[in-house]
């Protein structure tokens, strides 16, 4: 190891919030400013059912990192000197770095109709926690009547989402879907299009296309649809429409793309800056065959390894790689036990669907240990 490599690791997140992101480098000294827990987004949507339990999908930093040499502090990061090597903390706190890895994610963009602030999103575990004592307060008050919700978008989070919540609530709940688009899941293959009609339509989940949000109210949603204006009732009306990358902690912000994306390098090393690395979301990352890899989990998870290898190449002057996308399919939950894998030509659905999406995401899980106890507790059914 080269006797002046200090890596300062960092995956960083502007809230007490988690983040779908794990670098697996073996240097001597890393330090983490990241939240207290890691978690797989795709698989908040069974919290709601209760189908997995929080420790299986958010296993903490603490317990993932307890047998490594990396010192994990939990902070927000108020800015990054570029040129200075410099992080600044919200705790007034100063520390330099070597190398840098920013992985920010995204967020659900803020929307902009009057009367938003009463609508909630759904993009973090925090918000999935929210969401579900929500849902708890709803059950508890609405003995007699149904519990109306509205869903906002028809991408893949509003369709599983809404599906999820159907399972949940039974017949107690009337959901549905809102989108200004003309079909569902508009950038999925057509399969997984008419399998999630039919799971919506199974759930009795009414489905508007060329419908747009011209205000949310309380205990209402006003929508225009087909040249009419409409109200609908809502106890609950959940945002999951557009997403865009976090912005740069600080002013001094490298270059982006018109999609606010860092222009990255194909080894994902900043264009002026050698020593910092930035995957996922927030990164434009160059790829064969499109111009940037899609803002999907999936790019994140392939794009981890290789910024590990980086860093370490750049610590020990070894050749870089490039990050390279491989799209490896779809998968969608479709309701409890119940969900939709499509590609290299197969399609499962219902269970079988259901079975292959978690055992893939099983893999995902970070560091074997982990999903070795999680995968007692499923066979154990607890």
């Amino acid at each position: 190891m080269h006797p002046r490599w200090r890596l300062w690791r960092f995956v960083l997140r502007p809230g007490p919030t988690t983040l779908p992101a794990a670098l697996s480098p073996s240097p001597a000294n890393n330090t983490g400013r990241t939240a207290r827990s890691l978690h797989l987004h795709p698989l908040l949507y069974e919290r709601l059912t209760e189908e997995l339990k929080l420790w299986h999908i958010a296993p903490t930093y603490r317990e993932l990192l307890a047998s490594t040499a990396i010192q994990h502090c939990q902070d927000w990061v108020t800015a990054i000197d570029l040129k200075q090597q410099r992080i600044t903390l919200r705790q007034k706190n100063e520390i330099t770095y070597d190398y840098l890895v920013v992985a920010l994610g995204s967020q659900i963009r803020p929307p902009t109709v009057p009367g938003s602030q009463l609508a909630m999103p759904f993009a973090t575990l925090e918000d999935a926690w929210i969401l579900s004592q929500r849902l708890a307060e709803l059950e508890d008050q609405c003995t007699h009547g149904p519990i109306d919700v509205v869903v906002a978008g028809a991408g893949p989070s509003g369709v599983e989402l809404a599906c999820k919540l159907a399972d949940r609530l039974g017949h107690r709940g009337r959901i549905a879907i809102l989108d200004r688009r003309s079909i569902i899941l508009r950038s999925l293959p057509v399969p997984i299009q008419r399998a999630a009609a039919r799971a919506l339509a199974k759930r009795q989940i009414d489905v508007y296309t060329h419908a747009s949000i011209q205000a949310v109210q309380a205990g209402r949603v006003i929508y225009h649809h087909h040249g009419q204006t409409h109200q609908r009732q809502a106890d609950l009306v959940i945002w999951t429409v557009g997403t865009v990358p976090h912005a740069w902690p600080g002013s001094e912000e490298p270059k982006t793309t018109p999609l606010a994306q860092c222009i990255v390098r194909p080894t994902l090393q900043l264009v002026d800056y050698d020593n910092v690395l930035v995957l996922g979301d927030m990164a434009a990352m160059p790829t064969h065959h499109q111009e940037r890899a899609p803002m999907t989990a999936q790019s994140a998870f392939q794009a981890a390894p290789i910024a590990a290898h980086n860093l370490w190449a750049l610590a020990t002057h070894r050749p870089l790689r490039p990050f390279c996308y491989h799209h490896l399919g779809h998968m969608l939950t479709l309701g409890q036990d119940e969900a939709i894998v499509f590609g290299f030509g197969l399609c499962l659905t219902g269970q079988l669907g259901a079975a292959a999406r978690r055992w893939a995401y099983w893999l995902r899980l970070p560091t074997w240990r982990h999903r070795w106890r999680v995968l007692r507790s499923w066979l154990a059914g607890r």
